[in-house]
């Protein structure tokens, strides 16, 4: 036998004798008599398909299903299985008498997130339906964090979970558990006993659930078969409580059994169709896909290839000068995805500054370079200086002794060992006279890109959008002096019926941020952004940056910041401070006062500028691919607190960020005190092209639009700009 998987186990073994078992043996029987022929007088070619049909078969997993919420178990109740980071899904279902919306990501192999949009279906909203919003909703976030999975046992264990669904919002579907699973992939059969409160609470069963599922099929080689399965629950809510059901439509109950059917069609479709409360029929449906560990969904075909000839170690003389040398090596570098920006020989040293145009990761950049530079480093010179710039800034450098690169060139060392012996260092300048090789900067460049906008909760509708298109123009004025224009076209809107402040519970603070909508309402076309930014690399890991002008479609002013944040470092720290303007809902003016609720009467208080100011703590840790920002300081509404966000960046590109922020501002909603919190992502568009691009869409959604914990962008970050450039 050539592999012994743990996770899969010969059909010879399968000892099963419903009438599944037997058909699974008859395919399995007709697959090997089908190909047996084609390889029947070639057995290179058949041991390679065995070993193929193996390989496949120790990467395969376990079917994991979904509940109607869009978290990994059954119907109504949770496993302790899990996704592979990197997941992303998005589903629907009807669930009798609730029609839900869900989203699901896996941030890590062992913690999972989602959010739910549950519309009651016959139960109208006392206040808001009668403006047109339609029946009464209600948001929620779940959260679950596996202990220990299967999959890490390769199924002889059973994991462990515990986990929150609904612990955000109003919190009628509020549930603790902890919950116990077991595959057992021989037979095709998984099985869950947990334990729940809040919610989970069941009388005679005392919070206490179990489920199982069957997917017979799931190791067979015919694919439309492979997701067929059967499952079975114990739900233990009590419907008839209404502390534990809030729909009165949903409050019969006739068995705590839950019976269905579910189907998978690979791992990009999942349906699940049920029989609920042993009175309704419910389905839901969800698309997945994992956007973190993906390559792309093109080849980048239009990518040069790695650099290796010709090759010209020519010793720089008579015959061959530093300007014609510094001016082929640009050329070379242009069709690499770089631009030489200085070049200088001084002494045997070669010294280049190069902007990075298309590689998102930093080791890619540094191979193509060092290839390069491995071919074409004249034998003559001791040491090649690489400085990579970026939005007129210096942010690191790298040192090559040139019997490096020739050691390298002939793989004499391989490329960890090469990188290890050339790390990445701090920007240091050169004192050189002339420079042998110039190319500015590019004075302009367009990129044209879809803008949108969303809003949640309306009086007039649950869901509003602003959908457009927005035109960035950015360039470089003389002394590298960088500017943005952006400009911004509506082409449909369905914000007209948004309110600029909340109905039940109006922000009391000064209107900073909850009138974001009447910038979008006001006008088709505008100008989002206009401003200039100026930065220095103060050399030994410092950095500093100006900026003035329109920052925001909301905001303009000025800002400075002073970064420390040296090479090869996990941790940076920072200061920043803006001086702010409130722009005028149209035109390039300002206001001169800022409107603030007395209840829901409107008053309006005069300012001179108003102020954000932050002592800012990063850290990034490449080996957990996770990012973190800590910000103490004052917001714009005259708040002081706290701000924490947590990136988690995946090999694709793609990046999920959450923020919270405790301020003192004292914002009530729902009875308690609200703290600005949210999502974002940043998706790299790379991945729909068929070339290495560094652009990328960024969306973010706030839990309430308010004033509390409010901020602005103003200009680039330092820590983003010089972060960019260092992500492996």
């Amino acid at each position: 036998m050539l592999f012994e998987s743990r996770a899969f186990k010969p059909k010879t073994q399968v000892i099963n004798l419903c009438l599944c078992s037997i058909f699974k043996c008859i395919l399995l029987s007709f697959s090997l008599f089908a190909s047996e022929p084609c390889f029947r007088n070639n057995p290179l070619l058949y041991d390679l398909e065995m070993a193929d049909y193996f390989d496949r078969k120790l990467e395969e997993r376990f079917p994991l299903s979904f509940t109607h919420i869009l978290t990994t178990g059954y119907f109504t109740t949770p496993s302790a299985r899990m996704g592979e980071e990197g997941e992303l899904s998005f589903g629907v279902g009807s669930v009798p008498p609730y029609t839900n919306w869900n989203l699901r990501f896996q941030l890590f192999n062992c913690l999972e997130l989602s959010g739910n949009y549950r519309i009651f279906r016959g139960v109208c909203d006392s206040t808001l339906s009668q403006h047109g919003f339609g029946h009464y909703a209600d948001r929620g976030a779940n959260i679950k964090w596996g202990l220990i999975t299967p999959e890490e046992s390769y199924y002889d264990l059973p994991g462990l979970a515990i986990g929150i669904e609904d612990f955000m919002g109003s919190k009628k579907f509020t549930n603790y558990f902890a919950v116990l699973t077991k595959v057992w992939p021989t037979y095709g059969l998984e099985t869950t006993l947990g334990w729940g409160s809040g919610r989970y609470t069941r009388g005679p069963s005392r919070g206490f659930f179990a489920a199982a599922s069957y997917f017979p099929f799931w190791d067979c080689d015919y694919g439309f078969l492979k997701g067929a399965g059967l499952a079975l629950e114990y739900d233990p809510i009590d419907y008839t409580n209404p502390k534990r059901e809030p729909n009165p439509h949903g409050r019969v109950t006739r068995t705590p059994i839950n019976v269905g059917a579910k189907y998978k069609f690979g791992t990009l479709i999942d349906l699940s169709a049920s029989y609920i409360r042993g009175q309704s029929f419910a389905v839901s449906g969800s698309l997945n896909y994992n956007l973190g560990q993906m390559e792309g969904f093109l080849p980048k075909i239009k990518d040069s290839p790695f650099y290796t000839s010709p090759r010209d170690t020519q010793a720089l003389g008579c015959y061959r000068n530093s300007s014609l040398m510094i001016q082929n090596l640009a050329y070379v570098l242009e069709r690499q995805g770089f631009r030489l920006i200085r070049g200088v020989v001084d002494g045997e040293t070669l010294w280049i500054s190069v902007i990075n145009k298309c590689y998102r990761r930093e080791f890619l950049a540094r191979k193509r370079l060092e290839n390069i530079l491995a071919s074409l480093t004249p034998s003559n010179l001791a040491f090649v200086v690489v400085v990579f710039e970026s939005h007129g800034m210096p942010c690191q450098q790298y040192v090559y002794p040139r019997e490096l690169l020739e050691r390298y060139a002939s793989c004499d060392i391989g490329e960890s060992e090469f990188t290890i012996l050339t790390p990445q260092m701090d920007f240091r300048p050169l004192d050189i006279g002339k420079l042998v090789y110039y190319n500015r900067l590019d004075l302009w460049r367009m990129r044209l890109s879809p803008r949108l906008e969303t809003f949640w909760g309306s009086a007039k509708g649950k869901f509003k959008y602003d959908l457009g298109l927005k035109a960035d123009f950015e360039g470089f004025f003389p002394y590298d002096i960088f500017y943005e224009l952006q400009l911004s076209y509506t082409a449909l809107s369905t914000t007209n019926d948004v309110s600029d402040f909340d109905l039940f519970s109006p922000s009391q603070l000064p209107c900073v941020l909850t009138d974001y909508v009447n910038y979008r309402k006001a006008r088709i076309f505008s100008t989002d952004k206009a401003y200039l930014q100026k930065n220095w690399n103060l050399t030994r890991g410092w950095f500093s940056k100006l900026a003035g002008g329109y920052f925001q479609v909301n905001y303009a002013g000025i800002e400075g910041e002073l970064l420390w944040y040296p090479a090869n470092n996990y941790v940076a720290v920072g200061i920043e401070g803006a001086l702010l303007k409130k722009r005028r809902y149209t035109g390039l003016g300002f206001q001169s006062k800022l409107r603030k609720l007395d209840g829901l009467t409107p008053t309006y208080i005069p300012y001179t500028v108003l102020t954000q100011y932050f002592l800012n703590l990063y850290f990034d840790i490449p080996e957990a691919a996770i990012s973190t920002k800590l910000s103490a300081g004052g917001f714009l509404a005259w708040d002081k607190g706290v701000r924490f966000e947590i990136t988690r960046y995946f090999r694709s590109g793609l990046r999920v960020t959450g923020w919270l922020t405790f301020t003192d501002a004292n914002d009530r909603i729902h009875n308690e005190n609200y703290y600005n919190r949210g999502i974002a992502i940043e998706l790299p568009l790379d991945i729909f092209f068929r070339c290495s691009s560094r652009r990328v869409w960024n969306y973010g959604m706030a839990a309430w639009l308010r004033d509390a914990g409010a901020t602005t962008t103003a200009g680039k970050s330092l820590f983003e700009i010089v972060n960019l450039e260092r992500r492996p």
